[in-house]
């Protein structure tokens, strides 16, 4: 999976640039996409149109809405009599109640970072790029050490571009609709962190370093949760090897603590030419 912070720009090339809120483009592990150009029919509740992983040719693209921004994804290559396969879930889009409807992007120059257009339902084009982030492949575990580990989602759990994140000890006072506590990002010390719920399992984020009469500054979004519905209210973990995998517990709104276990599937630290 490959996960994105988006921008987006409107009012000309020469407006700033706006928080995107965080995306999931591409199911496959350590293979970017480097075209997509989708489309909606449907305000939003399907996509359909062609994508490029690296080093393939084009092959089709179809996606349904499930919840949020979030959409089961498929991928099909030999034609139209081809088979369709699955390709995970895909975040296209980082607003409430504005579905995404058109997404035309490229990679940029010798990086594997995106840039193109898209629109949102009822708006014209405008600007788009999207920054490679870390996304995490997420386990749990319930009914003791002994028991399985169960497919737990893709997470984001970074804010920044090119940065792990190696702890995290955070809670909601308000069943997930927002979170406070702490989190440490690769070679730096603790930071606060505070985060209110977008859409979806998407949360906006903000941190603050220098004491608790310090500013907060905007952390980036990130997805924390895998399940329709239900929004985690707990997450505690820690990482011994530079937030390649972090290890600890969690819990889901109406729920007891449960494993919780992830590893790293794409990041800009492990994109290689």
């Amino acid at each position: 999976m490959s996960a994105y912070q988006v921008q987006n720009q409107w009012g000309g090339t020469s407006a700033p640039w706006q928080q995107g809120s965080t995306w999931v483009l591409g199911g496959r592990d350590n293979q970017v996409v480097v075209n997509i150009d989708i489309e909606s029919n449907d305000n939003g509740e399907t996509f359909t149109g062609v994508i490029n992983y690296k080093n393939e040719g084009p092959i089709d693209f179809r996606a349904t809405a499930e919840y949020g921004n979030a959409y089961r994804a498929q991928v099909r290559w030999g034609g139209a009599s081809g088979d369709w396969h699955e390709d995970g879930v895909w975040i296209i889009g980082g607003r409430d109640n504005q579905k995404c409807i058109k997404l035309n992007v490229n990679v940029n120059n010798n990086t594997e970072n995106l840039v193109g257009i898209m629109a949102y339902n009822g708006e014209g084009p405008i600007g788009f790029k999207g920054n490679l982030t870390s996304a995490y492949t997420v386990k749990n575990q319930w009914g003791g050490t002994s028991a399985p580990w169960h497919e737990g989602g893709t997470w984001v759990l970074s804010g920044r571009d090119n940065q792990n994140v190696t702890s995290m000890d955070i809670s909601s006072p308000d069943n997930g609709k927002t979170f406070e506590g702490t989190m440490v990002y690769e070679g730096e010390g603790t930071i606060g962190f505070k985060a209110t719920h977008i859409i979806g399992n998407t949360f906006e984020v903000y941190n603050q370093w220098g004491g608790t009469s310090a500013p907060w500054h905007r952390g980036g979004d990130m997805i924390i949760g895998g399940r329709n519905n239900q929004l985690v209210i707990k997450l505690k973990f820690t990482s011994d090897n530079e937030g390649k995998q972090l290890v600890g517990e969690m819990t889901y709104r109406g729920e007891g603590a449960i494993g919780f276990k992830a590893e790293i599937e794409f990041s800009s630290a492990l994109v290689t030419e």
